[in-house]
């Protein structure tokens, strides 16, 4: 697991330490450096991809995971001198740092500084690695079969390769490994428990199949139980299906000692299905997945929360972060949830827009 993670002139970041716990929270208001966190990891899983780190020693800024656009656009605004840095901790293979300087107009950045090949056995660079990007694909009528061996997320940055998986668990009669997500009365399978999570995330008594629509299409397909004559197409049904269900599969596939990142996974929710995405998130982290969220969801938050109290998630295997321009010295404040499911602390700004608008509101009246 990676337990600390530092930002040297690294885009927001003039000289940030993030912890990571199993269950890391970024959050906080827009434009204050939480994609720049998830950005440092993905620039450096895709230049590992790519060989760049370890056959080329080079850092590779522009690719299918993130785009930087320029060495210049990577560099911390008030920077004295044009080197960038990333380091992190692991817990397994140790301490390792990557440092580059960010001139000229180049994809591929010489390394001044070059890591210990140990780092690569890290979670970050294993095939079990999976991320999930904000900006999700929306329905489609049929989804494409994946052609090609991925090095991860087999699911797809965007989701787009969730019924290829969907249908891959089904065929090989997957299990779900993680033990905290099987409930009671229902099968460890994967496919099985895709539709209860869905039942209690998005819709209740939903069940999702996918079947071979062509040679190269996959066909999603939804049933109801208040409606169970008809099946449904995604086109058909709202954009919380499709936003949610790569983010309920990713968990359900992952593997113990694995990293799953994820932004936004509260998009096209409502409130209730929110928090229980934080409970299956929750549950997912005390199994022994590393979970990195950005959210800006306080329902997504509260359903963590409960599971902590619930004995679901212990309160030393979260973090939150909140990135701020209130504090000096640093962008962020960090804290964790309590036992009981309280807050070390509640900084001002931090989900409490609800508190201002009724104060508001009561003194209009």
């Amino acid at each position: 697991m990676i337990s600390d993670l530092r930002l040297f002139q690294f885009k927001k970041f003039k000289d940030e330490h993030v912890e990571l716990f199993p269950l890391t929270l970024l959050t906080g208001i827009n434009g204050m450096g939480k994609s720049s966190v998830i950005q440092s990891l993905l620039i450096l899983r895709q230049s590992f991809d790519k060989g760049a780190l370890q056959t080329y020693n080079t850092l590779l800024i522009e690719d299918e995971l993130v785009n930087l656009i320029s060495p210049y656009e990577m560099l911390y605004a008030d920077a004295t001198t044009p080197a960038v840095g990333i380091s992190i901790e692991d817990e397994d293979c140790g301490p390792a740092g990557w440092k580059v300087l960010a001139e000229g107009d180049v994809n591929n950045i010489p390394l001044i500084e070059i890591a210990d090949s140990k780092i690569y056995k890290s979670a970050l660079f294993s095939s079990t690695f999976q991320y999930l990007n904000a900006e999700r694909i929306g329905p489609r009528p049929t989804y494409d079969k994946l052609t090609i061996k991925r090095p991860h997320s087999q699911i797809g940055y965007k989701g787009e390769f969730v019924a290829n998986r969907i249908l891959e668990a089904l065929q090989n009669n997957e299990v779900v490994e993680l033990k905290s997500l099987v409930q009671k009365g229902h099968s460890n399978k994967v496919y099985d428990l895709l539709s209860y999570w869905v039942s209690e995330i998005i819709y209740p008594g939903s069940k999702v199949t996918a079947h071979n629509k062509t040679t190269t299409a996959i066909e999603l397909k939804y049933t109801f139980k208040d409606q169970t004559t008809k099946t449904f197409n995604p086109m058909n049904i709202g954009f919380g299906f499709s936003y949610a269900l790569p983010v309920i599969l990713s968990v359900l596939t992952a593997k113990e000692n694995s990293i799953l990142i994820v932004e936004n996974p509260e998009a096209h929710l409502h409130p209730r299905g929110q928090s229980r995405m934080g409970q299956l998130l929750a549950l997912a982290a005390e199994s022994g997945v590393q979970i990195i969220i950005e959210t800006h969801s306080d329902h997504l938050l509260n359903g963590i929360r409960v599971a902590v109290k619930q004995k679901q998630l212990a309160p030393n295997n979260t973090q939150i972060h909140f990135f701020t321009n209130e504090f000096t010295g640093t962008m962020k404040q960090s804290f964790q949830i309590q036992e009981g499911g309280e807050l070390e602390r509640w900084p001002q700004g931090f989900f409490d827009e609800w508190d201002n608008m009724l104060n508001k509101l009561l003194r209009e009246i």
